[in-house]
């Protein structure tokens, strides 16, 4: 590794010119998601009530038999630990260059890209790797515990909401998130709230409304093939395959907090592409006498203040846009109910676009923490010497690969999304008729979402538009 290398962690290095311009590409991507619609309405919008959002799924017995083992959660579990105390000690007592630093890799790459990622694909993850979860039964098996208090229902998702903003302000805003020292010491506090959260409030009840990445999780695994069935003891009952996406058709319950998590999930992942787009360096150099005299806390408050910005700006025109889907589809039904269930239907657009946007880091940066097993806390160490001499391919880096990759996830999920969005409105406005009229407005809203994001994900990497 040479000293001048760097963990990329926002943006995608040197730009290039598209192969034919940005324009067309986006216009395609919009046509293709416009199709999309009109397949949709052809061999689906005869689906209505109860029959829209139903799905196949098929029993897996092996799945079932591996899940009711203890080692799942045992291996997970003590992989989810390690990578926790990677974090801490890599924090504290590593190298402070990200590049140097395997904390780094293990948060913003193998856990908030990869591990997101494949829970999309796989199923939830998190289930397996959480490692306060592992914590608090080890402790558990010892210890008598007893929850003293209980959490007001009045809560909801909303600690969640917050813990989920603060760890996007880490990353976003702060201007520390390549501080391994910062990380770690982040690491720490939330590791010693949620402990105590769900030693003073519950286990379950701690995790299923105050900790954002196993709701956070739950909601991305949903997208995935194999759900799960348990009994009111938790073991479970029942493994299914079934097709991908259709599980974000359950519902989640009513709520604004589960509609903002949604949004904000859509959001942060927005702000981290716009921030690395000439048009928001020249907004910060226009500001910068503004912010510039206040320092580090004026830097983290205009970029907090964009990000809250976005966010609130995301909410209400998805809220706009559904206030029009209800008035097409002439239903009197419950609106924060409707907007709720929705708001799942956006998911599939988050899920890719994190994989678009951190394509690059996956197949190029990931691979950088093989030297560093090596000498993990540039000690001069020489545990692997394999890996030594180690070089990382840059096969499915190319600029033009990782373009066309991009629009390929982009429109795919997209087009998800669509499929999602026309089989709920199947459900909630009951005729077909109804349906494809609700659709309308968030047929607009998805091509919108698909031009826009393309043309977020091209600014690093284009010289002109």
């Amino acid at each position: 590794m040479t000293a001048g290398a760097h963990i990329l962690l926002h943006g995608f290095g040197q730009r290039f010119d598209l192969p034919i311009s940005l324009s067309l590409y986006l216009y395609a991507a919009g046509g293709v998601v416009f199709l999309s619609f009109v397949l949709v309405v052809l061999f689906a919008g005869d689906r209505v009530g109860e029959q829209a959002t139903a799905y196949p799924r098929r029993a897996v017995p092996w799945l079932l038999r591996v899940a009711r083992t203890p080692w799942p959660r045992r291996i997970g579990g003590w992989i989810g630990i390690l990578g926790l105390s990677i974090v801490v000690v890599g924090g504290f007592f590593g190298s402070s260059t990200a590049f140097y630093n395997p904390a780094e890799y293990v948060v913003w790459i193998y856990f908030w890209a990869v591990t997101v990622i494949l829970s999309g694909l796989v199923g939830n993850l998190w289930y397996l790797l959480n490692p306060w979860t592992a914590m608090y039964d080890a402790i558990a098996r010892f210890v008598p515990v007893k929850p003293r208090w209980t959490l007001p229902d009045v809560f909801g998702w909303w600690p969640a909401v917050g813990a989920y903003f603060l760890f996007a302000c880490l990353e976003l805003t702060s201007g520390m998130a390549s501080r391994p020292a910062i990380v770690a010491v982040a690491a720490v506090i939330y590791t010693a709230v949620t402990l105590a959260g769900m030693f003073l409030f519950g286990r379950d009840q701690w995790l299923e409304h105050c900790e954002a990445f196993t709701i956070l999780f739950s909601i991305v695994g949903r997208f995935g093939p194999l759900e799960a069935e348990r009994d009111e003891h938790g073991e479970f009952r029942a493994v299914y395959a079934r097709p991908w996406g259709v599980g974000l058709l359950n519902p989640i319950g009513s709520g604004w907090d589960r509609v903002l998590f949604v949004i904000l999930m859509l959001s942060s992942l927005a702000f981290d592409g716009i921030s690395a787009t000439p048009t928001w360096q020249d907004f910060m150099a226009a500001l910068a006498p503004i912010w510039a005299p206040l320092g580090p806390f004026g830097f983290f408050f205009i970029r907090t203040l964009g990000l809250v910005l976005l966010t609130t700006t995301f909410l209400l025109v998805f809220i706009a846009f559904m206030e029009a889907v209800i008035y097409f589809g002439r239903r009197s039904i419950d609106t924060k109910a409707t907007i709720s269930m929705f708001a799942l239907t956006l998911v599939p657009i988050a899920l890719v676009y994190n994989a678009a946007h951190n394509y690059s880091y996956m197949v190029v940066q990931a691979q950088y923490i093989v030297p560093l097993l090596n000498d993990p806390l540039q000690k001069g160490w020489h545990l692997w010497s394999a890996a030594a001499g180690f070089k990382p391919s840059f096969a499915l880096a190319q600029a033009a690969t990782v373009w066309y990759a991009q629009i390929v996830l982009i429109v795919l999920g997209h087009i998800v999304a669509v499929f999602l969005s026309h089989l709920r409105a199947g459900e909630r406005f009951r005729t077909a008729q109804r349906a494809l009229l609700s659709q309308y407005p968030m047929l607009l809203l998805m091509v919108m979402y698909t031009m826009t994001s393309l043309w977020i994900l091209a600014q690093p990497i284009t010289k002109g538009g």
